[in-house]
């Protein structure tokens, strides 16, 4: 009768059976789309917004008039060029003559050496200010030319329009913004922890909350250097996709991180699992006394790093052991429990 009484009030245990898990481990960090190239284009002059022939949300083509500026300035300036060019042709001209008669006249012994110096200094100085003029009117039709906005690159969408028609503009102030390319890429962070592990060229997985259910394949291009806070700035490309992914969409990107040992034996426990006790780790292991019940045994183990819901065991446990998985608060070494091997379940 007392051992009967000692079986019944035995405590019942939730186990686990520890197992090999997958090596690689997938985890996320949320990120925002952004277009292959982004374009700020602006007008290399100062000016009058004349025209403006795009609108937001327009898709524009390589070589596109974006827009104007009112040319009558710069048209009186090439105006200008073009006088002083022809002022500067003839008084060459007329320089040159005057160095020929005076050549002529030395050759006859009728002027003076220092006559004829003056004159050749004459006639070249002339021929200077012509081409001095020459360059001043291409510059002159270069700036007339840059009253026009056109569009450098192909397959391009109109984000955002910052000037309407009728103001002044000053020269490199932004126009226009453009999306341009096949090319989706999105920017995320990546903590001080993980980054280590990210390489470039390193395949990922994006979700957009745009898109639920979907996975897009990329491919990391650029990996940061310069911390923000603890985290490091990386960008991924995505792979050519039919989606309509805008600029701005949120993203989380799946980065596949190689944690524990080369071969690909790592044993993982849910993190209620794990106790901690001052600088020690340990779970509750079970022996079965063939009886119905079992011992625990408190093991000290040594655990890696945390993925988000489970923590690498590293040393202390093998596979096939069976652990305690519910109410560790409550048990203590050497404890008898009442154990039974069909609540075990494998990790």
């Amino acid at each position: 009768p007392e051992q009967q009484v000692q079986a019944e009030r035995l405590r019942p245990i939730a186990t686990l059976t520890t197992a090999y898990s997958a090596q690689q481990r997938y985890y996320e960090f949320s990120g925002v789309a952004k277009a292959g190239l982004t374009s700020r284009l602006s007008f290399r002059i100062a000016g009058k917004v004349q025209t403006l022939n795009v609108a937001v949300g327009e898709k524009v083509k390589k070589g596109q008039l974006i827009a104007t500026l009112n040319p009558s300035d710069y048209q009186l300036e090439l105006q200008k060029s073009q006088a002083a060019l022809s002022q500067a042709n003839a008084e060459a001209r007329n320089a040159s003559a005057n160095y020929g008669r005076i050549k002529s006249l030395y050759e006859t012994e009728t002027a003076s050496r220092t006559e004829l110096d003056n004159a050749q200094a004459g006639s070249e100085a002339a021929s200077a200010l012509v081409r001095q003029a020459q360059n001043a009117l291409a510059l002159a039709e270069q700036r007339l030319g840059y009253t026009r906005l056109v569009n450098q690159e192909d397959n391009c969408l109109v984000a955002n329009s910052e000037v309407e028609s009728g103001e002044n503009v000053s020269a490199g102030s932004t126009v226009v913004i453009v999306n341009c390319g096949n090319t989706t890429k999105v920017e995320t962070v990546v903590s001080e922890t993980f980054i280590s592990q990210v390489k470039h060229g390193d395949e990922v997985f994006v979700q957009f909350n745009a898109f639920k259910g979907q996975r897009f394949k990329a491919v990391v291009t650029e990996v940061g250097v310069d911390a923000k806070g603890t985290a490091y700035p990386v960008t991924v490309a995505l792979a050519e996709t039919e989606a309509p992914i805008l600029p701005g969409m949120a993203a989380i990107v799946s980065f596949k991180v190689e944690l524990g040992n080369s071969s690909g034996k790592n044993v993982y426990l849910p993190m209620h699992v794990i106790q901690a006790e001052r600088e020690h780790t340990f779970v509750y292991v079970v022996n079965d006394n063939g009886d119905g019940s079992a011992s625990l045994a408190k093991t000290a183990i040594t655990i890696g790093p945390f993925t988000g819901g489970e923590l690498l065991v590293t040393s202390g446990l093998e596979v096939g052991q069976v652990v305690v998985s519910k109410g560790v608060r409550q048990l203590y070494d050497g404890m008898r429990v009442k154990y039974s091997s069909t609540v075990a379940q494998p990790l």
